[in-house]
């Protein structure tokens, strides 16, 4: 029998689920698949979307125009089977993060300590976290309830779940790398479900076994008052977290962030990747 083709039209997150689909046999042997990344706005080829069997997506709305779901959904042909995916974002461990803000993974909290005392200042408050500053427990705690709430909203109409393991076990042990990219865990729960949904048996113990989280080079550091104030047990200030070539502590992480905005420089996983680490050991505050 022929294979089918599989069109995946997601985010980064379509690159953590292809290899556990393409590593299963029986997938592989009833589809071969071409990824399209839907963020940087990758067109489909029309040809693709006449042959296409099975249609995976994370769904955009209308103002993303022709490469809506809306609009993607009446482009496939009768009998092509279409799944909805997850598409999955945590702020629990990272309540200061902004989106579209003046670096990547703009810290609020730390750019408005910027803003009003010298860099040394906005270090030393910053990282003695007092609850004035960062919030209490009882607000930390609804920063993460707002935003599992809204995971779970978002997968209400679709037929794969990841917000109730999420909603499980997230105070157990870190299940996202960075506020954008689920963990290990969250990934195999989600292949597992879709391969049983389209009736393929789940996934196999040795491809779980062998997986290797293609962006587990960037651990985004969990501010340590934060994981105390959210009873995490993985949230030690002397945890190192893996970033790229480096193994950095929270502090040491937040002294790279101010070295890259003392320095205008608005790429900081550029910055953080290609930081050697003998200068990650010798990171300070510089004077202003």
């Amino acid at each position: 029998m022929p294979q089918e083709l599989c069109i995946l039209h997601a985010n980064c997150q379509g690159d953590m689920l292809l290899p556990l689909l393409k590593n299963t046999p029986a997938f592989a042997q009833r589809f071969y698949v071409r990824r399209y990344v839907n963020y940087t706005r990758e067109s489909i080829e029309a040809g693709d979307m006449k042959r296409c069997a099975l249609f995976l997506y994370q769904h955009l709305s209308a103002k993303w125009e022709n490469l809506s779901t809306e609009q993607l959904l009446l482009q496939l042909p009768q009998g092509c089977t279409h799944i909805k995916i997850p598409n999955m974002l945590f702020k629990g461990y990272w309540p200061f993060w902004q989106s579209g803000g003046p670096i990547n993974f703009t810290d609020t909290l730390l750019e408005k300590l910027l803003e009003n005392c010298d860099a040394k200042t906005a270090l030393r408050l910053y990282l003695k976290g007092s609850p004035a500053l960062l919030g209490d427990a009882k607000a930390l705690n609804a920063i993460a309830e707002e935003s599992l709430t809204y995971e779970e909203h978002k997968e209400s109409d679709a037929p794969l779940h990841c917000a109730p393991l999420l909603r499980e076990r997230w105070r157990e042990q870190q299940l996202f790398l960075t506020v954008n990219h689920p963990g290990p865990e969250l990934i195999l729960h989600m292949a597992d479900g879709l391969l049983r949904l389209l009736g393929l048996g789940g996934l196999p113990p040795s491809v779980r076994k062998a997986y290797v989280h293609p962006f587990n080079d960037f651990w985004l550091p969990i501010h340590p008052k934060i994981g105390q104030a959210l009873y995490l047990p993985f949230t030690g200030p002397e945890r190192r977290y893996t970033i790229y070539r480096n193994n950095l502590t929270h502090r040491e992480y937040v002294l790279a962030y101010l070295a890259c905005r003392s320095n205008n420089v608005h790429d900081l996983l550029s910055f953080l990747e290609h930081l050697d680490p003998a200068e990650a050991a010798r990171l300070t505050v510089q004077p202003q």
